[in-house]
């Protein structure tokens, strides 16, 4: 790849042409005045000293109004055939929504010569995008014919080929395609699975070659997640990620070991709780009566010294209604009861 003058490039009469809006041309003005050419250009070097245009007419017209003199461009050799090739690839990359189109096309370039750059160039897009799309071409003809439909899009083949077996890549385009996955979904199982095929590997040896999962075992894959506090099975969609720090979640871990499953600890400490708050109100209403009852023996007896002493002692006695309560209390805490 070089920097050229954009005096240099000459763009041919009889060539095919992506069609740009007036509002997809500025959106392309914006980005170069932002980011810069992030895609090159692709032209063919002619005998003249000139460059002929293959793609990227409309990126030299946002930089000629942009005031760039010089754009970089990967320079091309090759033949008629396939220079006509990747102008029909770089157009037919831009106007469709079939995968296999675009594989298929890139296929051909390449066949005929075009390098994996030239083809980056040609599309607009990166070189592992590239190669990505040139192995479209080597899938069953089944999910060549899922991409075509729409069944499949380029993201599930991405993720699938993650698990790089022939076996568990299959088992999941398969099972993608009875039950209708999202890519996000597929992402998600991948995950899954490359973590348990890891802890299996480790227990019974790199050699190991398990069975993937049935159909309905993947759903359950994807529909339901571990809690990471009582490591229930849990749907997914319930499922939350808290934020908060160390001691709060040793607090939560604690509670759910000592009082079991959440709900049945919830229930335990909401009934400990009120029994609890009745306990202070019982005390408190106590101590009145006391107060209430001293007052009303002053008035009605003459203080002796020992009496004095007596009144001015500050005891709180559990009455027997106090005690039954403070058992309740303590039977719940223990036993987790209701």
């Amino acid at each position: 790849m070089k920097e050229i003058p954009i005096s240099d490039i000459i763009i041919p009469e009889k060539r095919a042409r992506a069609t740009f809006t007036d509002e997809q041309f500025e959106e392309l003005k914006a980005s170069i005045r932002t980011h810069g050419f992030t895609i090159p250009i692709l032209v063919r070097k002619l005998d003249n000293g000139k460059y002929e245009l293959i793609d990227g007419e409309h990126r030299i017209m946002a930089a000629r109004e942009l005031g760039y003199t010089k754009v970089p461009a990967v320079v091309t050799e090759g033949d008629e055939k396939k220079v006509t090739l990747l102008n029909v690839l770089a157009n037919t990359a831009r106007g469709t929504q079939n995968p296999m189109d675009v594989a298929e096309a890139l296929k051909r370039a390449y066949d005929a010569g075009a390098t994996i750059e030239e083809l980056a160039a040609a599309t607009g897009h990166t070189e592992s995008w590239v190669k990505l799309y040139l192995a479209l071409n080597d899938l069953p003809e089944e999910y060549q014919e899922a991409l075509r439909q729409g069944k499949l899009k380029v993201g599930h083949i991405q993720e699938a080929m993650r698990l790089m077996e022939p076996t568990e890549i299959d088992a999941a385009l398969q099972t993608t395609l009875h039950l209708g996955w999202t890519v996000k979904q597929l992402k998600y199982y991948v995950d899954q699975r490359l973590e348990d095929l890891r802890r299996i590997r480790e227990e019974k040896g790199p050699d190991y070659v398990p069975e993937p999962p049935s159909v309905e075992e993947a759903r359950e894959i994807v529909q339901y997640g571990d809690c990471m506090f009582c490591h229930r099975k849990i749907p997914r969609k319930d499922l939350m990620m808290p934020v908060m720090c160390p001691d709060c979640r040793a607090l939560l871990e604690y509670i759910i070991d000592q009082l079991g499953e959440p709900r049945q600890a919830m229930q335990t400490i909401y009934n400990a709780l009120n029994l609890y708050f009745d306990f202070l109100r019982q005390q408190e209403r106590n101590k009145l009566q006391a107060v209430a009852q001293q007052q009303q023996e002053n008035v009605q007896e003459a203080n002796t010294p020992e009496q004095q002493k007596e009144s001015q002692e500050e005891s709180v006695e559990l009455t027997a209604e106090d005690l039954k309560m403070l058992k309740k209390l303590i039977s719940i805490l223990k036993g987790g009861g209701s």
